[in-house]
């Protein structure tokens, strides 16, 4: 845990009210990724440079550390932009030079959905998926691996895809047919394929159908069917899979226990979140920095938390209307604020300070309506 302070770089100090119509980001900034045209980290959150709320309908914030992440962001007018870490070709702009402030996505128009992965990205546009960034494992799902693209490529065999989701080194696709494909990395069975075999074409993930959303952890799937219920599959080391077992991943869906009515997911780089349609929020997976907000201990910066593996009630954030999830840190909109909790090493909470809560602390106010965070990383966004 970090030392106390009252302001920390590039801080405006403790809780803001929103007084324009920005995007708030704060946390790491390293590699440009807060969009505000430096590469330091900020402890209160200050406005991404060139964009406003009105603006923008999506972000996805992807990365594998604080030194690597990277936002993609989808306009109202359907094209994408993007800035922070381009060394694998992330930003889709053609070049591998970091940007601190958004830069616009080759070639992409009619945009309906973006991801952000660990050093890859993901779209739809009319059905079609397309990707860009690293492809050591074949996340790009274009017939290829070891070659990384800086532009946009098609992925073969879908026409009608309607979402996507994007993990540390392996790619999702929701079908409208309510079918899902992977494709990348497979060591860890995140392809949900049967098998632990890497792909660089799209696959069939077994035994899923009717599913209305999907989620990607660093090496873990998850989707949501349209009756509510959520499946989960690949790395299970933390209990990620909610299933009641650790330690052994699934190359397979496998339920995830208790759970019902579910109309949100929402998947960081080792636990889930899960919104159900009452608007009470269960979590699972790693609790390392207090994830769950359980009350056992969590004032106690020393104590052992224990990682979930089956779904618990988070009844600190009942009412929240949507959830972002990092690797050690989260986000939540409620009560017309965004709150977060969890690590602070690098201002990820956005209080101005860098000490870690176990507890939920308020980083902005006002009319924000969604949330990101870095997958593996610790940037966070509001918007």
């Amino acid at each position: 845990m970090g030392l106390a302070v009252l302001a920390g770089p590039a801080a405006a100090g403790a809780v803001q009210a929103a007084s324009g119509p920005e995007i708030m980001t704060w946390g790491a900034g390293d590699a440009g990724q807060l969009g505000d045209a430096g590469s330091g980290d900020r402890w209160s959150p200050g406005p991404v440079t060139g964009l406003n709320r009105a603006e923008v309908e999506e972000i996805s914030a992807g990365g594998m550390g604080s030194d690597t992440s990277f936002a993609v962001a989808r306009l109202e007018d359907k094209t994408v932009r993007a800035w922070g870490h381009d060394s694998a070709g992330q930003l889709g702009n053609g070049s591998r030079h970091d940007r601190a402030t958004p830069d616009g996505v080759a070639t992409l128009q009619d945009v309906d959905d973006v991801a952000a992965g660990g050093a890859h990205a993901l779209a739809v546009s009319k059905g079609r998926v397309w990707s860009w960034g690293e492809n050591g494992d074949g996340q790009l799902g274009n017939n290829r691996s070891g070659d990384d693209s800086t532009v946009p490529v098609r992925v073969p065999n879908i026409s009608q895809a309607r979402q996507v989701a994007a993990g540390c080194d392996f790619s999702l696709a929701l079908m409208e047919d309510g079918t899902v494909w992977s494709w990348g990395g497979g060591e860890r069975g995140q392809l949900g394929t049967g098998d632990r075999s890497s792909q660089d074409v799209p696959q069939e993930v077994r035994g899923l159908s009717d599913i209305a959303e999907v989620a990607a952890g660093c090496h873990h799937g998850v989707a949501r069917t349209e009756g509510g219920t959520v499946w989960a599959w690949g790395e299970n080391l933390q209990g990620q899979l909610g299933d009641g077992t650790a330690k052994t991943s699934s190359t397979e869906p496998v339920k995830t226990r208790g759970l019902r009515d579910i109309n949100r997911i929402t998947a960081g780089a080792d636990h889930t979140f899960a919104i159900r349609n009452d608007k009470t929020v269960y979590g699972w997976g790693n609790n390392r920095y207090g994830q769950f907000l359980e009350s056992d201990a969590t004032s106690e910066p020393d104590a052992t938390r224990t990682n979930r593996n089956t779904p618990v009630p988070i009844d600190a954030l009942e009412g929240a209307s949507e959830l972002a999830a990092g690797r050690n840190h989260n986000l939540a909109v409620l009560d017309n604020k965004v709150v977060t909790w969890g690590a602070n090493g690098e201002g990820q909470l956005g209080n101005g300070t860098n000490v870690d809560r176990f507890t939920p602390v308020t980083a902005v106010r006002g009319d924000f309506h969604h949330v990101a965070a870095s997958l593996a990383g610790n940037s966070s966004y509001a918007y």
